[in-house]
């Protein structure tokens, strides 16, 4: 038996209101961001925070802004008034972090709150609850000040889904510390409970604000500024030290100085920074200027996502941007001081080796190739590939290598001239000692020379001779294959291959800088997929540079190896060069920096 149908029905005015605030209002840290955004608004250059409970009982936001007139503190509490907006044009062009006039009205309908503001021209301030007939007098600085109290007291369903207080003050502490980022110039105090947790003065820079919200960062930073036709990008990267000592300083992303979250742009960022990641992600601080013509952030009530008119432009805007950053040769200095144990009497730095062999010019060892499932009967001839050639081209590539001879003069000035310094030894036929201005320099030979081979690789790349095959190789392929075969044959990387009939590729050459390190089979294979899923854009780039990524580790110098002091300095003169030597191709760091001081306090020198 069929039901009755149901009655369609207009909600009442509280529970749609109620509805609608849930969505703005979650948490107390989302009711807390968008307090603190009314009071950026208001260009305030002071804002005082203060919770209770995690924010739970109490939330209260002062500022020294503008003011509200006292004739409009009732309008404030009313759903979609707002003094940001006043037609459609301003929408399609927001300055402003608020817009919709949503939350306060949102929080008036879920929680007890007081409004109080004064204006430069009012002799006092005034004071107003949703319970007053009409605002009353209150002596107050010019500016406002918003208290919340007892948030979802009256929406118990909500209120239950809340955290404990711990959590929820976590997550207020994090929605001020995205804000203040994002705004240097304004001077941040912060209370939870009566204590003050944070005080931040006025900065000057961004760069400054980060170091007064994390410490650790100072030294630590890459700042970049990058200026594109449409777009400017601008912020710091965080150390890859402090990724591999285990601290987190997290990963901001602001669009036009509003904190987002955005899976377009943290891919970019990932994929820029996906050389200097191995345990972790990197922290970065990232500002994209747009214009807000090109940037719809009316996607969602919270405003953490944002939709591009064009994102393909923007995210390679950014790729490209942080890449040109991370180029940069020393990149990245690391200070974060190991802990020693001063009971391990092993870890002692063994002698000079006074071997007369030059591991730079030694050929590379030929990695053992896979079987691809695809291969014909007649894919042995791939051993055809003239395999000394490749070798000749890898030993060329180091010939111009300078000597300690020639550029680590025993003098004075080498400690200015050189900011790797010279080599002392070897420890554990592992990690090369050297001595800086600084201090010590620990150099990991292997994660190093890999650095060093991989950006050679990539440079060599963009002209890649190729090796042609005594016999062409065959390999059957799928429909699917076959037809971005046919259509992207001139978009290959390190492999030269043609259609036959049936299905069936036929593979000509490969690089002379891979043959012999990667089955030509897999190769095809691979690059034929990437091109299917992603077009002969970015991801054709990331395969060859993941190939030649891997041929670096292969060849690189391995641990237990004799190096004499030639081989050493000339390792580090090299480095000092080298783009990106601050960390190798997987993102482990290749040096450490130990600061003289570090041994002055542990030998307890000066006391």
């Amino acid at each position: 038996m069929s039901s009755p149908p149901r009655h369609i029905h207009v909600l009442p005015p509280l529970l749609a209101t109620q509805i609608a605030a849930g969505e703005v209002i979650d948490r107390p840290a989302t009711a807390l961001k968008e307090l603190i955004e009314n009071s950026l608004d208001s260009n305030a250059d002071t804002i005082r925070i203060s919770i209770g409970e995690g924010g739970i009982e109490l939330i209260e936001v002062s500022d020294n802004g503008c003011g509200i007139l006292e004739s409009e503190l009732p309008l404030a509490l009313t759903r979609h008034a707002t003094s940001k907006i006043s037609n459609l044009q301003d929408l399609n062009a927001i300055q402003s972090f608020g817009f919709r006039g949503e939350a306060l009205a949102s929080l008036a309908a879920v929680a007890d709150v007081t409004l109080c503001a004064r204006t430069a021209d009012a002799a006092h301030g005034w004071e107003y609850h949703p319970n007053m007939t009409s605002a009353k007098p209150r002596p107050m600085a010019i500016g406002s000040e918003i208290y919340v109290r007892q948030l979802f007291a009256n929406v118990p369903a909500r209120r239950r889904f809340l955290r404990t207080a711990a959590t929820e003050a976590a997550h207020c502490t994090a929605a001020v510390y995205q804000t203040a980022l994002s705004a240097p110039a304004v001077a941040f105090s912060y209370f939870n409970n009566q204590r003050q947790r944070l005080t931040l003065p006025i900065a000057s820079t961004i760069e400054e604000r980060l170091t007064a919200l994390f410490p650790p960062l100072q030294d630590n930073l890459l700042p970049f500024h990058e200026i594109g036709n449409n777009f400017t990008l601008h912020g710091s990267i965080f150390a890859p030290a402090l990724q591999n000592s285990g601290k987190r300083f997290g990963q901001f992303i602001y669009v036009n100085n509003r904190y987002v979250r955005d899976r377009l742009l943290r891919k970019a960022i990932a994929d820029a920074l996906r050389e200097f990641t191995h345990a972790g992600e990197l922290g970065y601080a990232l500002f994209l200027q747009i214009d807000v013509e090109q940037v719809d952030v009316n996607v969602h009530p919270t405003k953490l996502e944002v939709r591009f008119s064009n994102p393909r432009a923007v995210f390679d805007f950014i790729r490209r941007s942080i890449g040109k950053a991370l180029a940069t040769p020393l990149t990245l200095p690391v200070r974060d001081y190991p802990v020693m144990d001063n009971h391990n009497t092993a870890n002692t730095i063994s002698p000079v080796s006074q071997s007369t062999d030059h591991w730079l010019s030694t050929p590379p060892a030929t990695p053992p190739q896979s079987s691809p499932a695809n291969r014909t009967s007649n894919t042995s001839s791939a051993g055809n590939v003239n395999r000394a050639s490749g070798e000749t081209a890898w030993r060329k590539m180091f010939a111009d290598l300078p000597t300690a001879t020639e550029q680590t003069p025993s003098r004075p000035d080498i400690f200015s001239e050189h900011p790797l310094g010279r080599a002392l030894g070897q420890m554990h036929d592992i990690y090369i000692i050297a001595e800086n201005k600084a201090g010590l320099v620990i150099v990991d030979m292997h994660a190093a020379h890999e650095r060093i081979l991989y950006e050679a690789l990539k440079n060599a790349a963009n002209d890649m001779p190729m090796q042609p095959f005594l016999t062409p190789l065959s390999l059957a392929l799928t429909e699917w294959q076959a037809d971005t075969l046919r259509q992207h044959q001139q978009q290959l990387v390190g492999i030269s291959a043609c259609l036959l009939e049936d299905c069936t590729a036929q593979i000509d050459a490969v690089s002379t800088i891979i043959a012999g390190n990667v089955d030509p089979a897999v190769l095809l294979t691979d690059v034929l997929h990437s091109l299917s899923e992603n077009g002969a854009g970015l991801q054709v780039v990331e395969y060859r540079e993941r190939v030649l990524s891997s041929i670096a580790c292969h060849s690189a110098i391995r641990a237990n190896r004799r190096l004499n002091l030639d081989e050493m300095n000339a390792l580090l003169r090299k480095m000092e060069i080298t783009e990106r030597s601050g960390a190798c191709n997987h993102g482990r760091p290749c040096w450490q920096q130990i600061e003289r001081q570090y041994f002055d306090r542990i030998f307890q020198r000066g006391r």
